[in-house]
């Protein structure tokens, strides 16, 4: 069952009235397993002493704290001692690997798919080893401008391939090698669509079948985002489909059920929810999930706040903002996370993307006109929260070195672009004291 819900029905849409540094991850400090597994031994220890509880963090947190690198001692959410087994050390980015399991993989699919065909992944089918490096998986409209300088080191196509990981990894073993270069042995693909917000995430799927594939999350100033997309898309024959009379404000009703695509009608590629990036991040269980940090994710959406039920993924993230694809930092920070010397790309090309996103090139709508305040209104909403939680929930993990499964470029940085998305871009629009975007 669908349903929709009229944005002058919700709680958080408010119609608006008539009346007026250097980088602390180039030398991140990674301690051994042994190390970090004392630290927090010694942690608990210390908590008994005390006479502390526990953190009251999610037991998916609490597992992924005591991961770290997969191996070793540490305390689990019972307080329990858990002993993993440590295996042989292997550099799963040396050329010997990826070489090896591309020259093999008539003989290693066996072990990664059930029975004796490549149609079904077994759960955790990358085990002994990354199978897929990486895979670009929203939301950022510069995604393809992601994909295409990533696919100079790696064998894939420019664009989106949203397919099922079994399907994905065949192609990127047996067809996109000899198409995108057999010398590139590194595996990746992309996916905007894998990001979701709503009930169904394909991205459960990755990390059940390949936990070790290492996730790239674009995300932008949502009315940036919203404007972005709705410039390509609107000299396209799907705007029709996706609302009438090239209204943008067709797209503002959420979308709630079986037959919805990321909280949107099924036949709108983006609409006005979509841009709840925080919601579809909180979703992956990489923070608490606690009652406060709730309230900060579209709480009086349906399908929001309480309703968030975790999808505890396994893979390590890297988290930017598009904004940050004109410095080199970020491309030297995403090829340290992947595990490669460096990532070629072209930066005068990326500069001249964002200006194209800019609300002040208008390219088909001016989003900044007085008719579209309502619009910028409700979108503001979700941009003032995905700031919020941002701050709060999700860079203090960024920023914890026992955490190096959720990554940014630039902590400093990230931070000072993420307080922008507090701030209409058009600056007609300012939070009043009851949370609500209106005129100034």
């Amino acid at each position: 069952m669908t349903k929709m819900v009229s944005a002058t029905n919700r709680p958080n849409v408010f119609i608006l009235s008539d009346s007026s540094e250097t980088n602390p991850y180039k030398k991140r400090n990674k301690k051994s397993r042994w190390t970090i597994c004392l630290i927090v031994i010694f942690t608990f220890a210390a908590g008994l002493m005390m006479g502390h509880e526990s953190s009251g963090a999610s037991p998916y947190v609490d597992n992924m704290l005591k991961k770290v690198n997969g191996y070793g001692e540490s305390i689990n959410s019972n307080n329990e001692v858990v002993t993993f087994e440590k295996e042989e050390s292997v550099d799963f980015t040396s050329e010997e690997y990826m070489k090896n399991r591309y020259e093999n993989f008539n003989s290693l699919f066996k072990t990664w798919f059930e029975g004796n065909s490549t149609n079904k992944l077994v759960e955790n089918a990358d085990e002994k080893g990354p199978i897929i490096d990486f895979a670009v998986v929203g939301y950022a409209s510069s995604t393809n401008s992601v994909v295409s300088n990533l696919a100079s080191i790696a064998a894939m196509p420019v664009g989106d391939t949203c397919t099922p990981p079994s399907q994905t990894v065949f192609y990127a073993y047996k067809l996109w090698p000899e198409k995108w270069g057999e010398e590139k042995l590194l595996k990746g693909t992309s996916c905007g669509a894998t990001m979701g917000s709503g009930n169904a995430s394909p991205l459960k799927n990755w990390s059940v079948l390949l936990p070790r594939t290492k996730l790239i999350i674009g995300i932008a100033h949502p009315v940036n985002w919203f404007k972005s997309l709705w410039d390509q898309v609107s000299r396209t024959a799907q705007i029709d489909k996706m609302t009438a009379n090239k209204d943008p404000y067709g797209l503002t009703n959420l979308c709630v059920g079986n037959n919805c695509r990321n909280s949107c009608q099924a036949a709108q590629l983006f609409c006005v929810h979509r841009a709840r990036f925080h919601v579809g991040l909180a979703k992956m269980g990489k923070t608490p999930l606690s009652d406060s940090e709730r309230e900060l994710l579209a709480a009086k959406d349906e399908d929001g706040g309480s309703n968030i039920v975790s999808d505890e993924i396994q893979n390590d993230i890297f988290l930017y903002d598009e904004t940050e694809l004109t410095s080199d930092y970020a491309w030297e920070e995403l090829a340290d996370f992947l595990g490669v010397g460096e990532i070629p790309h072209k930066i005068d090309h990326l500069i001249r993307i964002q200006k194209r996103a800019d609300l002040n090139n208008v390219v088909t709508l001016d989003f900044c006109e007085e008719k579209y305040n309502n619009l910028r209104a409700m979108l503001m909403s979700y941009s003032y929260e995905l700031g919020e939680w941002l701050e709060k929930y999700f860079l203090p993990v960024a920023n914890d070195v026992s955490r190096p499964d959720v990554r940014v470029a630039h902590p400093k940085e990230f931070e000072n672009v993420i307080k922008s998305y507090k701030s209409d871009p058009c600056g007609t629009l300012v939070r009043d004291k009851h949370g609500n975007f209106v005129l100034k």
